[in-house]
């Protein structure tokens, strides 16, 4: 009251009455009055300050607007020119779409005279059923009274309302005795504890936010979750808390909560490239989603975001489908994967004019060694083997193990005679000893080459090019270690 008194110069009576009416008045040399019904026996007068008329017209709105009585003015004509808060929660209109309208648009009643013809209404307060926009029907009370001016005359109609469904047992009849009230009250706070002990058993982090996108509560995953507690999350940007970004590209990740507020739906990140930042700057592989808020008017009012840390799951989904592609012994790419490089890099040799080459590479002896010391030398042999090939090639080519000691390796822009180098140079690094254990082994390797597009234009064409070739140099008796498809 003090802050209103010395803005306003406000003075109220005492009694709390029948229902009387409010006189703002406002000292100056033009002093003009509004009339509002109140439950006071004792006439109010407002005192304005000596201000720029539009300072006097700011103080003014911020009190209506924080009156908790609907007050709707309108014009000599019927139209709205304002609305209040309480006006627009009770009418379901905005301020926006009211101003302008017509009054009998914008306020349906049940069984009452339409308020067309305002100045022939009583001014005395009347109950009566209002429809809202939004088709709730709301008990109310009403009054409208005739604004005046300077001169007397009306420029318009003031009306002022109130919901009473609910309103009368609080305020008017005292109740019977507190224990109702105690009892709901204990039943709120067993709800809130109840709903605060579930949202801290459950291992999913949820973060709330008001309408502004900023955070209104953490639970306690989410904080785990997120590094930041609730007492220092509360009041920043949600997108600051849960910071996410791309795991391919890096890139920041628009905050779900906050587009959730701001296109009035459901939203979610892709699952599988969604990195949450830490408060501490680890990286987390998380899945989140926010969905909007609303009040019983169907405005949204905030968001509430669920995520929960998914390192786990997504690294055993990228372990299988590693395996899905890789061969087991060697880890090297297996046939389905390399069938796919060879696809794509005859596609791209086919737009760019170049050429690719396809070595076909079968170890000599290994079948012996594998029987003679078994099955483990034989894989170790097949693991330094594929390391071997690896280092022969550049990091654009592709080696694969095709299955037993058989290996390809794709050239990517590789002509020839630079085919015909990297094999020899592959020949020899095979034919280097393995030493395995006390073991000292040796084995040699028969190669065949092809050539995209002289030896064939496609994959199966390619492949079974470079098997023959390779098959040429077996039947030799390795009197030469590398053979091409055409010689």
């Amino acid at each position: 009251m003090s802050h209103l008194a010395t803005a306003f110069d406000l003075d109220l009576g005492r009694n709390q009455g029948s229902n009387h009416n409010i006189v703002l008045r406002r000292n100056s040399p033009d002093p003009i009055f509004m009339t509002l019904p109140c439950k006071n026996s004792a006439i109010a007068t407002l005192h304005l300050p000596e201000v720029d008329p539009v300072s006097r017209l700011e103080l003014l709105d911020a009190c209506l607007q924080i009156v908790p009585d609907a007050v709707l003015v309108t014009d000599e004509n019927g139209r709205a020119v304002y609305l209040n808060h309480a006006a627009e929660s009770l009418t379901g209109w905005t301020s926006a779409h009211a101003v302008g309208k017509s009054i009998t648009e914008i306020w349906h009643m049940e069984s009452e005279p339409a308020l067309s013809a305002l100045p022939s209404l009583s001014a005395g307060l009347r109950s009566a059923v209002l429809w809202n926009r939004l088709g709730r029907r709301v008990q109310i009370e009403y009054q409208v009274t005739a604004a005046a001016n300077q001169s007397g005359r009306s420029p318009g109609f003031i009306l002022v309302a109130r919901e009473t469904v609910g309103r009368h047992g609080r305020h008017l009849s005292p109740p019977a005795s507190e224990e109702p009230l105690d009892e709901n009250a204990e039943a709120l706070f067993a709800e809130r504890e109840r709903a605060q002990v579930t949202l801290d058993s459950i291992g999913d982090a949820v973060m709330s936010t008001d309408f502004r996108g900023h955070v209104a509560y953490l639970n306690k995953a989410a904080e785990r979750l997120t590094g930041w507690l609730q007492s220092e999350a509360a009041g920043l940007p949600a997108g600051m808390i849960f910071q996410l970004v791309d795991a391919q590209t890096g890139l920041p990740t628009p905050c779900p909560a906050t587009e959730a507020i701001i296109e009035n739906q459901r939203r979610a990140p892709a699952a599988a490239s969604c990195v949450l930042i830490r408060r501490d700057g680890e990286a987390v592989a998380v899945e989140a989603a926010a969905t909007p808020i609303h009040d019983r008017l169907g405005g949204v009012v905030g968001a509430v975001m669920v995520g929960h840390d998914v390192t786990a799951a997504r690294e055993l989904s990228d372990k299988l489908e590693h395996l899905a592609l890789h061969d087991h012994l060697t880890d090297l790419p297996n046939r389905i994967l390399f069938n796919d490089r060879i696809e794509q890099a005859i596609t791209l040799a086919r737009r760019g004019g170049t050429d690719l080459s396809l070595l076909y590479i079968d170890l000599d002896r290994f079948k012996e060694i594998n029987d003679t010391l078994g099955h483990l030398v034989g894989d170790e042999v097949l693991r330094m083997a594929a390391q071997r090939l690896l280092n022969c090639v550049r990091a654009s080519d592709t080696v694969s193990r095709q299955g037993g000691d058989e290996f390809l390796a794709l050239l990517i822009d590789c002509d020839f005679d630079e085919a015909k180098s990297c094999a020899q140079k592959i020949f020899d690094s095979l034919s280097a000893p393995y030493i395995i254990g006390t073991n000292r082994l040796s084995l040699s390797a028969s190669i065949g080459i092809a050539q995209y597009p002289q030896d064939a234009m496609e994959t199966t064409a390619l492949i079974r090019a470079a098997d023959t070739a390779m098959y040429r140099v077996k039947c030799a008796g390795r009197a030469s270690s590398v053979v091409a498809s055409r010689e």
